[in-house]
C-alpha cells in the first residue's frame, strides 16, 4: 500500500517500520511552535548549525591513513600504505569533490540524518574508483527474512533503483530497527523549533523598533471609519510608519482618533534570554556535545579551555570518526586486505596537540626517556629529518649516570671532561671553562 508517497506493507522486516512512518509523517507537519523541522532545514537553528559545522569541519581537517598492522614480539607496528588503492580513493573520492569537501558533506549528512550513503563506482575491473554521495532521504533500506539488506534509491527524476549491500558504502548511527540509522533532529524537533521561534520573535520585535502594541479609540462625538478598507489602510500605514527605521519619526492621526494606551512587551516575564540560553543547552545535550561547543562559555576559563578541547575530541569527534573508520574497513577493503591486517585510521595526533610549549615539554619527556629519537620528534613537528651520523636516529637510554647518547658505544654513558679550566685568573675575576662536546647533554 502506498500512503502519501510511503510504501507500507504488513511485513515490517522487509520494509520501513511503522514507527518510522509515523515519525516521518509527524515531521511533515508543523510543530507546536508552528515551525516545521526536518534534517533538511534544521540548520536554521543556530545551535544545530554550530553542532553540525563544528563536527564536520573538525573531521574534514584530519588526515586519513591506510595502514598495515604487523605483530612481532607481542608488539604492533603500523606501516603507512600511501599507494594502496583505497588511499588513492580517499585522497580523491570523486570527480566533483575534494577530500575536504567530501568529509564535510558526509559528516554533515551523518549528523543530521543519522546515516550516510555513497555509491561505490567501479570500472569494468579493478578497485573502487569513486564514492558518490546519495541523499539519505532518498534511500530506503529493506531487510528480508534472511536478514539480507537492500537499498531502494529514488533519484531526482523519480526513478527508483535497488542496490545491494555490496554496492554502497554505509555509515549509520544507532537504529531502532537495527537497519536504518535514526535522526536525533526528528526526535528533538520541538526543542529545535522553539529556538527558531524565539529567534524569529526577537528578530520581529527588534526589527520593528521594539514597538509595543497600541490601542486606538475614537474621541467622543466621532463615528468609526466609513469603510473597512479605510480602517485597514490606516492601521497598515501606522505600522509601516512606526516600524524599522521609522520608529522615531512623527505621524499625524486622523481627526477623531487618539491613542488610548500602549501594551508593552515585558521580555523579563517572557524569559526571552533565558529561553534562548536554555534551548541552546537542551539541543547541545540531545546531540551529545558539550555546551561550550555551541557558544555557551559561561563556565569556560583560561585554565580549562585546552582540557575542554581534548574532551571535545574524545567525546564528540572520536565516536563519529570510529563510525566511519569501521564502515570504510568493511565497505572499501577487500577480504584479502583485512586478512593482511590493513586498517583505515583518521590521524588524531594534530588535534590532540596542545600549545607549543606544552607540546615541546611532552616530546622532551619522551626524548629523555628514550621513547622517540630526534627524527621522530622532527616528524611530529613536520620538519625534515637529519642524517643518522648527526644523531637523527639515536635513542637516549637512561642510566645510573644520566643520559647516554654516544652513537659509538650506546652502553657507555657520556662523561664530562676532566680537563682543568683553560683560564683561571689569579685576581678572582671572571672564569672561562672548556668542556669536551658530546652528543648528549
Amino acid at each position: 500500500m502506498n500512503l502519501f508517497g510511503w510504501e507500507i506493507q504488513r511485513k515490517t522486516a522487509t520494509t520501513i517500520s511503522i514507527d518510522q512512518v509515523i515519525r516521518n509523517f509527524e515531521a511533515i507537519f508543523q510543530t507546536t511552535s508552528a515551525e516545521s523541522i526536518t534534517p533538511e532545514n534544521c540548520m536554521r537553528s543556530p545551535t544545530v548549525h554550530a553542532i553540525v559545522m563544528g563536527i564536520a569541519k573538525a573531521v574534514s581537517s584530519l588526515s586519513i591513513d591506510v595502514l598495515q598492522q604487523t605483530y612481532s614480539n607481542d608488539r604492533t607496528t603500523n606501516e603507512k600504505l600511501p599507494n594502496h588503492p583505497v588511499a588513492n580513493l580517499l585522497d580523491q573520492p570523486n570527480k566533483y569533490q575534494t577530500n575536504v569537501d567530501y568529509w564535510q558533506d558526509a559528516v554533515s549528512a551523518y549528523i543530521r540524518y543519522g546515516r550516510y550513503y555513497a555509491y561505490k563506482g567501479r570500472g569494468t575491473t579493478g578497485p573502487i574508483r569513486q564514492l558518490n554521495p546519495l541523499i539519505p532521504a532518498s534511500v530506503s533500506p529493506r531487510q528480508d527474512d534472511n536478514y539480507n539488506v537492500t537499498y531502494q534509491v529514488t533519484s531526482a527524476n523519480g526513478m527508483q533503483r535497488t542496490y545491494t549491500r555490496d554496492q554502497l558504502h554505509v555509515a549509520r548511527s544507532a537504529a531502532r530497527d537495527f537497519v536504518c540509522g535514526e535522526s536525533w533532529i526528528l526526535d528533538c524537533r520541538e526543542s529545535i523549533a522553539l529556538e527558531i521561534a524565539a529567534e524569529k520573535f526577537g528578530a520581529s520585535f527588534f526589527g520593528g523598533g521594539a514597538m509595543p502594541g497600541v490601542i486606538f479609540k475614537l474621541m467622543e462625538g466621532f463615528q468609526a471609519f466609513k469603510k473597512e478598507e479605510e480602517k485597514v489602510a490606516f492601521l497598515q500605514q501606522f505600522q509601516q510608519k512606526f516600524s524599522g527605521k521609522g520608529r522615531f519619526t512623527a505621524a499625524m492621526l486622523p481627526k477623531g482618533v487618539e491613542i488610548d494606551k500602549e501594551i508593552p512587551v515585558d521580555n523579563d516575564k517572557a524569559q526571552f534570554l533565558e529561553t534562548r540560553k536554555y534551548q541552546r543547552t537542551v539541543i547541545a545535550g540531545a546531540a551529545g556535545v558539550p555546551p561550550y561547543m555551541v557558544g555557551d562559555l559561561e563556565r569556560q576559563t583560561f585554565n580549562n579551555a585546552e582540557q575542554q578541547n581534548i574532551n571535545k575530541l574524545v567525546e564528540v569527534i572520536l565516536p563519529v570518526v570510529r563510525v566511519f573508520e569501521t564502515a570504510m574497513e568493511r565497505d572499501l577493503l577487500t577480504t584479502e586486505d583485512r586478512n593482511k591486517g590493513i586498517i583505515i585510521r583518521f590521524n588524531l595526533d594534530a588535534a590532540l596537540r596542545g600549545d607549543f610549549l606544552q607540546r615541546q615539554t611532552g616530546l622532551n619527556i619522551q626524548r629523555q626517556a628514550g621513547v622517540i629519537n630526534a627524527n621522530d620528534w622532527r616528524q611530529l613537528e613536520h620538519m625534515n629529518p637529519i642524517s643518522a651520523k648527526d644523531g637523527g636516529e639515536e635513542y637516549w637510554r637512561q642510566g645510573p649516570s644520566g643520559q647516554n647518547a654516544n652513537p659509538g658505544n650506546p652502553s657507555k654513558p657520556p662523561q664530562q671532561s676532566q680537563n682543568p679550566p683553560a683560564h683561571q685568573p689569579a685576581n678572582g675575576g671572571s672564569k672561562s671553562y672548556a668542556f669536551t662536546h658530546t652528543n648528549g647533554h
